[in-house]
């Protein structure tokens, strides 16, 4: 095949975030109407990562945590609008945010993978002291006579 018969695109991931209270048949529902209009536009969706819920940085949605999802597709350039434009019309889509990764890729040379799911590692909760404790030591722990150290 020359270059001129090659059909460079462009790849693209968005990372979206998901009501935690999401269940598993309607996430399977978002991502097969992604993989859909990532079709209609000409691309190809590589590959759907499923992160797990976790705890998010700062509210979103008044909710402190979320589903995080990945998403790695090629295509032409309009291709992240159109990706965009349906996720804005999921009611648990809370957040969502697109890079793109590379150019000139080519799109018969890129394989679909498999989707991937991976169990987010839970955090580990520490107890936390009742008002007034300062531990085993105590506030004067490591002070001489006189305050110094």
């Amino acid at each position: 095949m020359t270059q001129a018969e090659k059909q460079f695109v462009r790849e693209y991931e968005t990372t979206y975030l998901l009501k935690s209270e999401t269940p598993d048949d309607e996430v399977e529902e978002i991502k097969e109407r992604l993989r859909a209009a990532v079709g209609r536009e000409g691309g190809k969706v590589i590959r759907f990562t499923n992160q797990g819920k976790r705890k998010t940085a700062f509210p979103v949605a008044k909710q402190a945590r979320a589903l995080y999802m990945h998403c790695l597709y090629i295509g032409r350039p309009g291709l992240v609008q159109e990706f965009e434009r349906n996720l804005k019309m999921i009611d648990s889509v809370t957040k969502f945010e697109s890079v793109r990764l590379a150019d000139e890729v080519d799109f018969d040379a890129r394989q679909v993978e498999a989707d991937v799911k991976i169990t987010p590692v839970e955090e580990e909760q520490r107890p936390r002291p009742e008002f007034g404790e300062r531990g085993d030591e105590g506030f004067e722990a490591g002070f001489g006579e006189r305050g110094e150290e």
